[in-house]
């Protein structure tokens, strides 16, 4: 009986450490920002990570974003799938992806290009996915973009017809189909198996920062470069940043999202601790 009580105090404690551990990565690269000033075009010389902001144009042609119908430079996606155990239910995410056409940063100095990038995480099932410290957007390895808002644009139920862009996107990132599920089919009343999409993006012509690291369009190592020489692309230490925020605004966002993580977390903690010790009478 006490080993059933204590479940509840265990993960009020297992939430604990994953609140401050995640409050510690969002405050990491709130200092990581802060500690970049951002440098104008015109005076990227030599090499090194750098913080833009400008308006973003791209070189070719741009994204036909997933889940809008939206041209975008930048676009990140999520999938959650409510999982249901018991008398217990919670979004799980499930898939996750960000992608970027090569675009143009113009800050009105002068106009740099930046690397495209394309990730996602999937299996051929749905797996939990890890390296999660985005507060509005997505982290995929060493790529975070970062927006404004991260809103779901589309809900599917168990077993449902989904729309064409949500089949689109299943096609497109080989994502794996929850259809005819035994457990769904008589799960009635119940959401599990549903499923929502959540996605954004830069626009051209939105204002964009990144923070990246300058290279030579050719490679090679060098000291110094002249205009049209260089592009940005991911640091060799350091996440690359993508957002359509402002620096400011994204230190402040991070910020937030770091102290509420750390205190959530440190309250969580300490409920847990102590409800442990009053199933065992320490207390």
């Amino acid at each position: 009986m006490v080993s059933d009580l204590l479940a509840i105090p265990a993960l009020l404690v297992t939430l604990g450490f994953v609140g401050i551990y995640t409050g510690w990565k969002r405050r990491r690269i709130r200092t990581r920002m802060a500690e970049i000033d951002p440098t104008p075009v015109r005076e990227l010389a030599s090499p090194g990570t750098v913080e833009l902001e400008g308006t973003a144009t791209p070189v070719d042609a741009p994204l036909d974003a997933p889940l809008t119908d939206r041209e975008a430079v930048v676009a990140a996606w999520t999938v959650e799938e409510w999982d249901e155990r018991g008398d217990r239910g919670n979004w799980r995410e499930v898939a996750r992806g960000v992608e970027s056409a090569a675009f143009e940063l113009d800050d009105g100095t002068g106009a740099v290009e930046v690397a495209p990038v394309s990730k996602r995480d999937t299996a051929g099932k749905w797996t939990q996915t890890t390296g999660v410290t985005a507060a509005d957007g997505v982290r995929l390895d060493d790529v975070l973009v970062e927006f404004d808002s991260f809103p779901v644009r589309e809900a599917v139920a168990p077993d449902a017809d989904p729309p064409e862009r949500v089949r689109r996107l299943h096609r497109d990132h080989d994502l794996y189909e929850d259809t005819g599920s035994v457990t769904n089919a008589v799960d009635i009343g119940k959401k599990h198996g549903r499923r929502r999409y959540a996605t954004q993006v830069i626009e051209p012509g939105d204002g964009t920062y990144v923070l990246g690291q300058v290279r030579a369009r050719d490679d090679r190592h060098r000291e110094h470069f002249r205009p049209g020489e260089v592009v940005v692309t991911d640091p060799d230490d350091g996440l690359f940043i993508l957002s359509n925020q402002d620096a400011t605004s994204l230190e402040g966002e991070f910020e937030s999202a770091a102290r509420a993580s750390l205190v959530g977390g440190a309250v969580s903690l300490v409920v847990g601790a102590v409800s442990a010790l009053v199933l065992f009478g320490v207390l």
